[in-house]
């Protein structure tokens, strides 16, 4: 939303101010809710501080951070401990801090919710504004049940006294998000907002928001039906792949991006975001680390895999690709022959490049041209370029112009876009039609992906030669289409692929690489890991501390301050009680 800078800090410093945590309701400096909630005005000044639940940390940070698609740049972060195992209930990032972030922004949209009818104003032009921010409170919901499962349902302002209740049945929260969501959808336009109304949600953002939250629990009917209806229905496209994660693309700038349904508006010093720092700036370590094994995951031009990789661990009869050289002897090859959309998510050398010197042998020389991975343990000074811990750079929401630069991002941050509803849709129909789906229905979904990247489509006949199958390669698509965008931990956890994907090794390029363009190794000291490339961290498996525990690991440990300000809540299984 286009909101001026002044009413901004006005509304979000004195409307709701954020609480310490859910139990503090109380607010000395909120206007009076007996007198405030009059007029429309007052209701436009009371969304923004609930918009600003649409922040990075929760978009980005929360949920590929925890994740393996990319790797939080300090190993002794709360991100990266949790990736890894390493976490404990006693931790106080990051299960304190969005435990009660979350509940902070219910607690803003329940403030809206329990007071709006109070304005006079027309019933349906008032339930407008209601289901904007109902919306907003069931993506919080939907953040708190993906990862701890059972949560309070807060469903309006309560006191301090009436704080003290038990976790609420995870189904039982989702069943009330459907009902929520259905209401809002019924109640919002179903044109595109445009103009000074830029940034708001419509009916597709809440009919989004639905699909989203269905196919996270997995109830596939809904969530096809859902993301079909949006299909069918809605303005809403696909846009330029790359420009999706960049200024010039952003809705307010270009008219022909079609594909943001959901997303969080840029505000000139009021609603900035610091990705093009933690993706690739030009001094000390960058924050948002690609792994080795999304690297791996990418197909050849051609549709088959470069290399089995985790996708299909261990398994025999997968043809790989001709295109690709393997073992690689040098860095480049990494991207060779790959899916388009690789080059448009990484950093590939011949880029253009915002990290200052990188890692050729010129150790103190900003290059322009990206050439080769900077590691602080090769270079002489390890202040004047971008140095990464896996080897690899994210190219989305990077900004040549601003990394490094203390402004912070222009780009708005995609919450969910149209493609997402393209991969609900494939994801829940072939889950609803006994992992079945017909060429047809890929051609649908998937294939409008591949076109608009002009990449090889999926076709169920070669998928069968080649010895690949159509579940994997359904959540392959997924992963590689919206690489570091914020859903990697939540599918994973759907997936239950834990085991598979989280506790490994972090790993950076081939042994042979590293010595080929580099000269070293640039972790002597950790080794190589079972394929063969070089170790930043180690798990149990090469006698290091990354592990997963499917007994305890599908969800966070109820933080520690919250149960012993509220017994009640117990505690998850496996987690110290």
């Amino acid at each position: 939303m286009k909101y001026s800078k002044y009413f901004l800090i006005i509304a979000f410093f004195g409307i709701v101010t954020s609480c310490s945590d859910f139990l503090d309701r109380t607010n000395p400096n909120e206007p009076d809710n007996v007198t405030f909630w009059v007029n429309e005005d007052q209701l436009k000044n009371a969304l923004p501080p609930c918009y600003e639940a649409l922040q990075k940390d929760y978009l980005v940070n929360w949920s590929e951070s925890t994740a393996e698609t990319v790797m939080w740049g300090n190993i002794t972060s709360g991100l990266s401990k949790v990736s890894g195992g390493k976490h404990s209930y006693t931790d106080g990032f990051p299960f304190t801090t969005y435990w009660t972030g979350a509940y902070s922004y219910i607690y803003r949209c329940n403030n809206f919710l329990d007071n709006y009818n109070k304005a006079q104003v027309a019933q349906n032009k008032k339930d407008v504004y209601a289901a904007e921010v109902k919306t907003i409170r069931a993506l919080m919901y939907f953040y708190l049940t993906t990862f701890w499962g059972d949560v309070p349902w807060v469903g309006e302002v309560i006191q301090p006294e009436d704080a003290y209740i038990e976790r609420t049945p995870r189904e039982k929260v989702i069943d009330q998000l459907v009902e929520d969501l259905k209401w809002a959808a019924e109640r919002m336009p179903e044109e595109r907002y445009t103009g000074d109304k830029l940034g708001r949600l419509d009916r597709w953002g809440a009919l989004a928001i639905l699909a989203r939250i269905a196919l996270q629990n997995e109830r596939w009917e809904l969530a096809a039906k859902t993301s079909e209806y949006i299909i069918e229905n809605s303005p809403y496209g696909l846009y330029e792949y790359e420009k999706l994660f960049h200024h010039e693309g952003d809705v307010e700038n270009d008219p022909k991006n079609i594909e943001a349904i959901v997303y969080s508006l840029f505000v000139p010093e009021i609603r900035t975001q610091s990705l093009p720092n933690e993706t690739c700036s030009p001094t000390d370590y960058i924050r948002l680390n690609p792994t080795k094994s999304l690297v791996d995951a990418y197909l050849c031009t051609d549709g088959k895999p470069a290399k089995t990789g985790l996708e299909y661990y261990k398994k025999t009869g997968v043809q790989t690709s001709s295109l690709y050289k393997s073992p690689e002897e040098h860095y480049v090859d990494y991207f060779q022959n790959r899916d388009p959309r690789m080059k448009m998510t990484l950093y590939a050398p011949g880029d253009k490049w915002p990290g200052g010197d990188d890692g050729d042998p010129d150790t103190d020389k900003a290059n322009e041209i990206f050439n080769l991975p900077r590691f602080a343990s090769l270079q002489d000074n390890n202040r004047v370029g971008a140095n990464s811990r896996t080897g690899f750079y994210l190219k989305k929401y990077n900004d040549i112009d601003l990394a490094g630069s203390s402004v912070g991002g222009h780009g708005n941050l995609n919450v969910i876009r149209f493609a997402e509803i393209l991969l609900i849709y494939a994801e829940a129909t072939f889950e609803l039609q006994g992992k079945k789906l017909t060429q047809t229905q890929i051609d649908y979904s998937i294939n409008r992906l591949r076109d608009r990247v002009n990449m090889h489509r999926m076709n169920l006949d070669e998928l069968g030669a080649w010895g690949m199958d159509l579940e994997t390669e359904l959540r392959r698509e997924r992963r590689i289409e919206l690489a570091g965008e914020g859903t990697r931990y939540a599918d994973v956890m759907r997936w239950r692929e834990g085991e598979l994907r989280f506790g490994r090794a972090i790993t950076g390029p081939s042994l042979k690489v590293c010595m080929n363009d580099l000269g070293a190794n640039p972790y002597p000291d950790t080794g190589v890991d079972e394929f063969g490339d070089v170790i930043y961290e180690k798990s149990t498996t090469e006698g290091g501390a990354r592990y997963f525990d499917a007994t305890k690991h599908y969800l966070w440990p109820v933080p520690n301050p919250e149960r012993q300000k509220n017994p009640l809540l117990g505690q998850n299984p496996g987690w110290e009680k």
